[in-house]
């Protein structure tokens, strides 16, 4: 009895309020009665939750399990972080919107359609077996559609969801196929755990498929290359529905990669095709964003970039890692977008402000060279103190990242080169060193998958790292590259903007003859 009462904490309370929000609205009562009740339902299920996975960690080596026939739902570590990040960002979004949607007819609509697409999400972080993770993940899909049409009158809002449900369309009809061969293969369901074993049953060019299968679905659902044309037109939503999608349904493609690993993990070239659709779309998700004028539009590419930060690291093998920036992003993620209204006003601000002057060239060396030097060191200390018997793949990703965190500080030192700015940027940088390195290293002992894992080569990592140097590069305007910045940038504007309607052909008019005088 005590499992089910689990199970019911975690994974119905978005239902139970969509269905009391229904109800409401279906009774008549105001839309801001129906929002303020599924939050609080939504809050108490996030609350407990909490408790659960506290009572989990006094108790590591107990996890709890419902079995429903040969289906199961499985509460274990992973499922419990996302169950918390998803339910808690669903309650918090959901009271940011009661007053943003307060008067709109759409509001109960939103509101029932939101806690669908959480119960989904919850759904598909919690199943234990191939079977309700697959009905999990087409219900998140459709709900997500759903959600879309909250402003389904608008053009681009129709748009947006012709392109979304088009490509879930087709990437759910490509998943489907690796399910039903596994499922036909074991003659039932399978519980997570056994994936592996029913995988390697099947002959190896199968075995492929399957994994490459398996991936187009996840890269689908991430809107990674070349699958990225769904989400940029997603931004006629509301800002609330715009907040849930990024903070938790473009995070799906890990969850499926992480789910799905021993049926993935032991094909190199398939790990390695996951890395490169990861990297190419961080590069040209990074050269977009800085070209879009609007804050939402350039929200959006972040999100790709991300997406594409976390797909990589999981062709790295690195799943502890993906995991972890599948959270940061998803917090950091809703926030700027549920205080979207406030980055509009701060662009105009920044662009009424005068032009910054060029720094001189000694400045601008000792900028780079501190911009160099501080990142890698206090990468390289938090390694040493925290985790000293690292992987190479991980020692890689810290490298990487090292270089985002490098021009960060480069382009706060080139901007203003000051002992403030300098010291500043110095302990920010070594606090969140030391504090990724330690919840990296947590994150690793409880999430890491037992199955084999033929990751691609830690050394891919310098292609997108000189992907990205490269676009930074370009957009600091230098007079020797102004041909080839102008090209990338108009390639990135048109690339992603709709293509316009064809303009149908004028009709051929016959023209009057010379000699009669009649139409020929």
């Amino acid at each position: 009895m005590s499992d089910w009462l689990v199970a019911g904490g975690v994974t119905l309370t978005p239902w139970i309020a969509g269905l009391c929000a229904a109800l409401l609205g279906w009774a008549g009562a105001s839309g801001d009665r129906a929002a303020r009740l599924a939050a609080t339902v939504v809050g108490v299920g996030f609350v407990a939750t909490i408790v659960i996975a506290i009572a989990s960690v006094a108790a590591p080596h107990r996890s709890e399990q419902v079995v429903f026939g040969s289906t199961s739902a499985h509460l274990d570590a992973l499922a419990l972080i996302l169950s918390v990040l998803v339910l808690g960002l669903s309650a918090l979004i959901q009271v940011f919107a009661i007053r943003y949607l307060r008067g709109d007819l759409r509001q109960v609509w939103f509101v029932v359609a939101a806690n669908l697409l959480t119960g989904f999400t919850v759904l598909m972080a919690c199943a234990g077996s191939v079977s309700l993770f697959t009905v999990a993940w087409i219900g998140a899909g459709a709900a997500l559609v759903v959600l879309l049409a909250t402003y389904r009158p608008l053009a681009q809002a129709r748009d947006g969801i012709r392109r979304t449900g088009s490509r879930f369309m087709i990437a759910d009809t490509v998943f489907l196929v690796p399910v039903a061969i596994l499922l036909v293969t074991a003659k039932g369901d399978i519980p997570l755990d056994q994936l592996g074993a029913v995988a390697e049953s099947l002959p190896l060019p199968l075995q492929l498929t399957c994994a490459a299968l398996l991936v187009v679905a996840a890269l689908a659902r991430s809107s990674q290359i070349p699958f990225q044309g769904w989400l940029p037109f997603t931004l006629a939503a509301p800002t609330p529905v715009s907040a849930l999608m990024h903070a938790g349904v473009v995070n799906a493609g890990a969850i499926l990669l992480i789910r799905f690993a021993p049926a993935i993990a032991p094909h190199q070239a398939v790990m390695i095709g996951v890395f490169v659709a990861g990297a190419v779309t961080l590069v040209y998700a990074s050269a977009v964003r800085l070209v879009r004028p609007d804050v939402k539009g350039r929200l959006v590419f972040s999100t790709m970039a991300q997406m594409g930060f976390m797909i990589m690291a999981c062709g790295l093998g690195v799943f502890a890692a993906a995991i972890f920036h599948l959270v940061a992003h998803s917090l950091f993620k809703s926030t700027l977008f549920l205080g979207a209204g406030m980055g509009v006003r701060q662009h105009a601000v920044d662009r009424d402000l005068p032009p910054r002057e060029n720094c001189s060239p000694f400045t601008l060396a000792a900028a780079v060279t501190l911009s160099v030097l501080v990142p890698l060191a206090a990468l390289s200390a938090a390694e040493w103190v925290f985790s000293p018997d690292v992987s190479t793949a991980s020692t890689a990703l810290l490298v990487f990242v090292a270089v985002t965190a490098s021009v960060a500080l480069g382009t706060a030192l080139s901007t203003n080169f000051s002992a403030r700015t300098f010291l500043t940027g110095t302990a920010t940088i070594a606090l969140l060193a030391f504090g990724y390195v330690a919840l990296l290293q947590m994150f690793t002992a409880a999430l890491e998958p037992a199955t084999t894992i033929n990751a691609g080569p830690a050394w891919l990592l310098a292609l997108p790292a000189v992907g990205l140097i490269a676009v930074q590069l370009l957009s600091r305007n230098p007079r020797q590259l102004a041909h080839l910045r102008d090209l990338v940038y108009a390639r990135t504007v048109t690339t992603a903007l709709p293509r316009p309607p064809a303009i149908p052909r004028p009709p051929v008019v016959p023209r009057p003859s010379v000699t009669t005088g009649v139409l020929s």
